[in-house]
């Protein structure tokens, strides 16, 4: 049989609604989408051999190096008019854009895109969620070089991520702008609804398909009890037990309450917000001309 071909993909970046696009994508009956989300194939020549910072064996051990791994990704795909995956570090690193196009000739490119300070922020605050960052913010951006140096995987690049204009100028340099499509997290997280017909239009399906963009997927926050959010967010024998007690949405549904219930918001101090706000604020000029749009937004 002959192999299904992704016709297009969502490249990130992280922490700016990723998640949350990549499954309302699948809820659209002429698109498929693969349930391993962060493959980073096309990323993988950048990547170092092995990525040292805490809890990066993911990256390690789950990234797919080679065609015949990644192609059996879209397996599953039969008669969707549309297949693709998302791999939020393919907007980061400089060579994917070629190595995409040289083997997705005709693929269609997705973008997401945050304010970075907020990105930057909400970065940091998965990586407390997760256990795996603990130093404070403001520390954290001052060791960001030396972690890079050190072999760190890209989400630990908080600052770095977030300077959008060249990533993104990337891709239409190679892709054209016609073939690229940008979301403002903003604008998505406000009328989701309405963004999501604009990306189907943009994938050339029906844009009048209603997806469930009520589920927010993967935030960020501190555990009240990190014991507690690993046992709901990982998988465990009791959760295996009872599974088939529920249909999958609403295990999925009531999965994303709970992980929402035990993570606690916390502000970023109003000091470092504006110190970040001022180093972003030439590749936002920058961005605006990438993009021609204002960012008036983000300021």
């Amino acid at each position: 049989m002959k192999p299904v071909i992704p016709n297009f993909l969502l490249v990130g970046a992280a922490k700016c609604g990723t998640s949350s696009m990549d499954r309302y994508l699948s809820m659209h009956p002429d698109i498929y989408i693969p349930p391993k989300k962060e493959a980073h194939f096309f990323a993988t020549p950048d990547f170092p051999r092995y990525f040292t910072g805490p809890g990066d064996d993911g990256m390690n051990e789950y990234t797919l190096r080679t065609w015949t791994d990644y192609l059996k990704l879209f397996d599953a795909s039969h008669t969707e008019k549309v297949v693709g995956e998302s791999s939020v570090f393919y907007l980061y690193y400089p060579g994917t854009a070629k190595r995409i196009v040289n083997r997705l000739p005709d693929a269609k490119v997705l973008i997401l895109l945050r304010n970075p300070v907020h990105r930057a922020y909400s970065a940091y605050m998965h990586l407390i969620r997760d256990g795996r960052e603990t130093l404070s913010f403001a520390a954290a951006l001052k060791a960001e070089p030396d972690r890079k140096k050190q072999g760190y995987e890209p989400m630990w690049l908080y600052r770095e991520l977030g300077l959008y204009s060249e990533q993104v100028n990337r891709y239409f340099s190679v892709f054209g702008r016609e073939r690229v499509h940008v979301v403002l997290f903003e604008e998505f997280t406000r009328q989701p609804q309405s963004a999501m017909q604009e990306v189907f239009r943009f994938l050339g399906v029906d844009d009048k398909i209603q997806v469930d963009v009520s589920l927010h997927m993967n935030e960020s926050g501190i555990p009240k009890s990190q014991g507690l959010y690993n046992f709901i967010s990982q998988p465990n024998f009791l959760k295996e037990w009872i599974k088939p007690l529920f249909p999958a949405g609403l295990r999925e549904r009531l999965g994303l309450r709970a992980k929402s219930m035990v993570l606690r918001k916390e502000a970023l101090d109003t000091e470092l917000a504006q110190e970040l706000q001022a180093y972003y604020a030439p590749d936002v000029d920058r961005l605006e001309g990438v993009l021609n749009r204002p960012l008036n937004l983000w300021r």
